[in-house]
């Protein structure tokens, strides 16, 4: 595209805390700069924890400090340990607000950020859908002990911190979700929100079947609600009913107490289950690809870019049977809604290599639904006619648009789980 500099579109892509506790979010943050600025002038809004080598390394970007802009914004001084490290996204938002016109586009990279003007907001999950109506709930019936009080204090400071504009984002700015099953849920809200996948940049892998360990890989941040022990559970029982087979652990832990509890579990169980640690960029990808099986083990992941990592790796994955990796998967054979039912679908399955090329197959298909060229070009599309409509003298919706065709049904349980027994 010949255009001259200054005249390119201004497009600011916030992103509150890029931090340890890294995942979908953050990936999908650094591939919209680095795609975008090609084309448009591109600024990072963010806070003083970003460091570019860092997160390039760990989205698989390749972004120099020359390619895009930077927007530092005023953060509370506080570790991130104490509670009230917790107003650093009001007071994000507060500030985000005030450089929120200096944009043509202002794009949330992590769900809903008030800027004052109609925004886009790409969905990390559906936590920030809940809020309002628990604070509603919890306000109607007042409890007047000393921490609800405190509690109540803390939530007000925030509330004031927000200074929110008063707009109706949910209805008036352009919610992009991260998967089908989230845009049917905001059907139910009245939104028809268009889907793009988050960007995964592990490359498809076509190593060798054969070379690989006929082990399991579990991959993600190693805190509690990723379920980490059910992982280690399912695995013992296989080995207990004859596999021969051992579970590698690659990941990050940020719960230094639920990293202390997997670390005793790991060693009673013995050498069977490797604590492999973090693993980034090619490093990752040429890790994967040294296993036949993968497991996941949270059920309520809106999407789940681990999930789509191990598919795109070529690792047959077995998943609980709900949210997003119920749609990555989308095969009954490798869906469970409970520990019994997993081992039992798991000893099936590798246990008969017809069924295994078969599933190798099938997920080889899933995994060109996640490549990076997709994400690119769904993006463009989507500013190119977020501008358009921008400039237009009549404003059309543009919920309406071709990335995706949702029936108006409601979802009555968004966050089913799976029993562990």
């Amino acid at each position: 595209m010949n255009v001259v500099p200054n005249s390119r579109p201004a497009i600011g892509v916030y992103m509150p805390f890029f931090s340890l506790n890294r995942g979908g979010p953050d990936v999908t943050a650094m591939w919209l700069i680095q795609c975008l600025c090609s084309i448009y002038r591109v600024t990072l809004v963010t806070t003083r924890q970003f460091n570019l080598s860092e997160f390039n390394r760990f989205a698989g970007t390749t972004l120099t400090d020359e390619d895009f802009s930077i927007r530092i914004l005023p953060t509370i001084p506080t570790p991130s340990g104490l509670p009230m490290s917790a107003l650093q996204g009001p007071l994000f938002q507060r500030f985000a607000r005030r450089c929120a016109r200096e944009f043509d586009v202002c794009i949330s990279a992590m769900n809903l950020l008030d800027f004052g003007v109609r925004g886009i907001q790409f969905l990390a999950d559906l936590n920030w859908l809940e809020t309002p109506r628990n604070s509603l709930s919890e306000a109607a019936s007042p409890d007047h002990s000393r921490g609800r009080s405190l509690r109540g204090i803390y939530r007000r400071l925030g509330s004031l911190l927000c200074d929110r504009s008063g707009r109706d984002q949910l209805h008036d700015d352009l919610l992009v979700s991260n998967s089908d099953w989230v845009a049917r849920v905001l059907v139910g809200e009245g939104v028809n929100s268009p889907v793009i996948y988050p960007p995964v940049p592990v490359r498809k892998n076509l190593s060798n079947w054969e070379e690989r360990r006929p082990d399991f890989v579990w991959i993600g941040r190693i805190a509690p609600s990723k379920r980490l022990e059910s992982a280690i559970d399912i695995v013992s029982r296989i080995r207990a009913a004859g596999g021969n087979c051992k579970l590698h652990i690659v990941g990050n832990a940020i719960d230094k107490e639920y990293e202390a509890s997997i670390r005793n579990r790991v060693q009673a169980a013995g050498d069977w289950v490797v604590l492999d640690g973090p693993k980034y960029g090619e490093e990752k990808t040429e890790y994967l690809a040294r296993f036949q099986y993968a497991l996941h083990t949270r059920a309520d992941e809106p999407f789940g870019i681990s999930v789509a990592e191990l598919v795109k790796s070529g690792c047959i994955v077995f998943g609980p049977d709900a949210a997003g990796s119920a749609e990555i998967l989308n095969h009954k054979d490798l869906l469970f809604k409970s520990e019994d039912e997993a081992v039992e679908k798991i000893a099936k399955l590798i246990g008969d290599p017809k069924k295994v090329s078969q599933m190798r197959r099938h997920l080889s298909a899933r995994a060109a639904r996640f490549s990076l060229d997709r994400f690119q070009s769904s993006v463009f599309r989507l500013i190119e006619n977020y501008l358009k409509e921008a400039r237009s003298p009549i404003h059309h919706s543009l919920a309406a648009s071709p990335l995706v065709q949702l029936s108006p049904q409601r979802i009555e349980n968004p966050l089913p789980g799976f029993t562990s027994k």
